[in-house]
Order: structure tokens, then C-alpha cells, then sequence
């Protein structure tokens, strides 16, 4: 199946394409509650910064009047300056963090009743992500990992085929010292993406790698005859994945019985789709799909009030298109069965 159609298949507990009409209704008092809590903030806020500039003149209207009587000019700027850094701090603490309050509200009470309505079951956790464990299980990145987190969590099943993913920042911590000795750090991006975790069915006794050919692409027949010098280099008949994947596999007669032609098609759909840099592992039953993204799934930015609809669209634009990948692999098709 090509990704253009993905959208099209139907699958039992997944509605493709969702009811928004029926969706706007069920929101209706969610919606309410959430223009209420913009209103209300809006009328504090303009009360606290009433309040802070208050606090800032009477401070360096304090200042003044020590200048005058003390005859110490330099307290005016220290008064005025230390008016409006407590104005500031004093803001800060009684307005909190709105957009993270409103933002978690939104996912909680908005996303995931569109995640019930387009799948239910599935479970939507907006402040969870997908354990580390699985991700360094996948083997694709062998960097260390110095910080790893993530946000909206996903986990249920597409008809027969359960899955998991979430969005990961994984980082490490490079050190460095100049010629002056002196020492800095930064941070390293290991990967910054979508992190699937999909049943595949069966029973691996080796672990296969599909991971995007570097060295073919950059450098061509000399990087193909480089890469012969992989003891666990698998070659394949299909020219146009041979140019787009590099396979590694701890059993070369498995990894040629599971990447059947259809499913190099498949895995070449998945490409042409989410892009050059998706990579793939078959490991104890399952499949690691890693799909890199800069930019943020799932969230709400550039909302404003009176304008839901498009926010949930676009989110459920990006579950479905999650949920069709295993439409795309074919992997309700019971080929295998499990030992």
C-alpha cells in the first residue's frame, strides 16, 4: 500500500475519518470551560500588571524622596532599578505558568478524547514518552545518553496489531576545554523524533537493522565496496532499497526471509513518506521505527480562542498518520505465527 492512500484503509477501532461535527458537539462544554479560563486570566493579568507598575513607582517615588532628603542621587537608579525587578519576580509569581497550565488542560480534557474517538482503547499519557529501554534496545544510535525525555505517549493496538510510540529528545553532554583551559559544555542531539514500538508477529532469533545508507548515497560504488568490509552487511535484490538502506542482521537467512520484496516496497512507501532518514529494527518479536522531526507533533501553537477545530484536526491529522503505518507494512496479515 502506498503512503499517498493510507488514509483510505479502514481498520476495526480506528476511525480514519473522524466525526468532527459529532467531536465539536461532545467538546462543546470543554471548549467553554477552557475561553472562561483565558478570560479569567486575561482580567488577572491586567489587575497584576496594574499592581507590579504600582509597585514599581512607589519604589522609585521612595528613591526620589531619599534623594532629596539624603541628598544621594545614585538611590534613585538603585530604587527604580530594584522597583521593577520586584515588580518582575512579584508578576512572575502570581500569574504562574499560564500557557503550561492551559497547554496541559487542552491535552487532557481535548486530545484525548479525540484519541478515544479515533481509537478507542488507546491510551494518550501527554507527560509520558516511551521507555528507555526500548529505545536503547533498538540499537540504531550508539551514542551514550546523557538526558533522555519525552511527551505524548500513545499506546493501544491498530485491529490485531498493538503498537506504542511517542515523541523522544534524547541528548548527550560533550565536553570541551579551549587553549586557556577554560572548560565548556553543550548539549548534543542523539535523536529528536517519533519513536514507534510496533508487534510484528513473530519470533526473531536475530536482531536486523534498516538504517539509512550513508555511505552509498555520499560516496557510491567506493562506499558500497566500504561497506563489504561488514561482517554483517546484508545485500538484497532490490536496487532502489539497496540505494536508500544499509541492512545489518546477526542472521543473514532471517533478514532475507523477513524483507520479502513486498516488504522492501513497504519500507521504501514508508521512506518516500516520512522521509530519507527513517530507520527500522527487527528485534524479540517486534519493530523499532525511528523517524526523525525537528518540529513538534501534538501540541497546540498558534491557537486562539474560538478557532479549536483546526488545532484538532491537526492532531488528528498526526495520530492517523501514526496509526496507518501499519496498514502501510501490511502488518495485520498473520503471515507468521509466534513460537
Amino acid at each position: 500500500m502506498s503512503a499517498s492512500n493510507q488514509h483510505e484503509t479502514a481498520a476495526r477501532g480506528v476511525q480514519w475519518r473522524p466525526d468532527f461535527a459529532a467531536l465539536d458537539q461532545e467538546l462543546a462544554p470543554v471548549y467553554q470551560a477552557l475561553d472562561q479560563l483565558r478570560q479569567s486570566y486575561r482580567a488577572k493579568k491586567q489587575s497584576v500588571l496594574l499592581q507590579c507598575l504600582a509597585i514599581a513607582l512607589g519604589l522609585a517615588l521612595l528613591g526620589l524622596v531619599f534623594t532629596a532628603t539624603a541628598n544621594e542621587p545614585g538611590m534613585l537608579w538603585i530604587a527604580g532599578l530594584g522597583g521593577m525587578i520586584i515588580a518582575i519576580i512579584y508578576g512572575a509569581i502570581r500569574l504562574g505558568n499560564f500557557s503550561s497550565t492551559y497547554r496541559g488542560i487542552f491535552k487532557n480534557e481535548v486530545f484525548r478524547r479525540v484519541t478515544q474517538s479515533i481509537a478507542p482503547g488507546m491510551v494518550y499519557e501527554p507527560h509520558r514518552c516511551v521507555d528507555q529501554s526500548f529505545f536503547q534496545e533498538c540499537g540504531l544510535f550508539s551514542s551514550r545518553i546523557d538526558r533522555y525525555r519525552g511527551e505524548d505517549y500513545f499506546a493501544g493496538s491498530v485491529d490485531q496489531t498493538g503498537l506504542l510510540f511517542s515523541e523522544l529528545h534524547v541528548e548527550r553532554e560533550e565536553s570541551s576545554t579551549d587553549s586557556k583551559g577554560n572548560r565548556s559544555t553543550r548539549w548534543v542531539t542523539v535523536f529528536r523524533g517519533l519513536f514507534l514500538v510496533v508487534d510484528f508477529h513473530k519470533e526473531f532469533r536475530g536482531q536486523t537493522m534498516i538504517q539509512t545508507d550513508v555511505a552509498e548515497s555520499m560516496f557510491g560504488w567506493l562506499g558500497r565496496k566500504l561497506q563489504n568490509f561488514s561482517g554483517d552487511l546484508v545485500r538484497l535484490e532490490n536496487p532502489e532499497f539497496e540505494r536508500a538502506f544499509k541492512v545489518r542482521s546477526t542472521d543473514q537467512v532471517e533478514a532475507r526471509y523477513l524483507l520479502t520484496p513486498a516488504m522492501q516496497e513497504r519500507l521504501l512507501d514508508m521512506r518516500r513518506h516520512w522521509g530519507h532518514h527513517i530507520q527500522f529494527t527487527l528485534r524479540r518479536s517486534l519493530m523499532f521505527i525511528a523517524i526523525p522531526k525537528s518540529d513538534n507533533w501534538f501540541e497546540m501553537a498558534g491557537h486562539q480562542e474560538g478557532s479549536y477545530r483546526p488545532v484538532v484536526k491537526l492532531f488528528a491529522s498526526q495520530l492517523l498518520s501514526l496509526l496507518a503505518i501499519v496498514h502501510t507494512l501490511d502488518l495485520n496479515t498473520r503471515i507468521w505465527t509466534k513460537e
